[in-house]
């Protein structure tokens, strides 16, 4: 397990809900400040405001590729858009090959009712994907 997969799995269990834990395990590798970016993710927990959509680690994971590729032009909105998007379609794709699901709803009850995995894990793998895929 990398150094930031365990740092998201502390975070956790000190009450981080599962996208905060993921994106604030890279404030410092983003030059942000790890208080706004807790703030910032707050809704993202249990796929959105326990809606169960997408799972929380991987908008965790949404939300630090948008900080390493967005410029924050905001008068020539959409330049690094693309990449920003390209970026987390490929982590969604990975993300979903290894835990079976992408919506929380799925994986907490996709194997006949039982959990595919645990929030812990989900943390884990969104984390080691960020690492791996955009070299944080």
């Amino acid at each position: 397990m990398g150094e930031r997969a365990e740092k998201a799995i502390e975070k956790h269990a000190r009450g981080y809900n599962c996208c905060q834990a993921v994106a604030c395990s890279f404030a410092d590798e983003l030059g942000m400040d790890e208080s706004l970016l807790y703030r910032i993710c707050e809704g993202f927990g249990f796929g959105m405001g326990n809606a169960k959509g997408v799972c929380g680690a991987m908008s965790g994971a949404a939300i630090v590729a948008g900080l390493k590729f967005s410029d924050g032009n905001t008068e020539n909105a959409g330049m690094t858009k693309a990449k920003t998007t390209k970026a987390a379609a490929k982590m969604q794709e990975k993300f979903t090959e290894r835990v079976k699901a992408l919506y929380c709803i799925d994986i907490k009850t996709g194997n006949n009712g039982r959990m595919l995995t645990s929030c812990d894990d989900c943390i884990r793998i969104a984390a080691e994907i960020v690492e791996e895929d955009l070299g944080l």
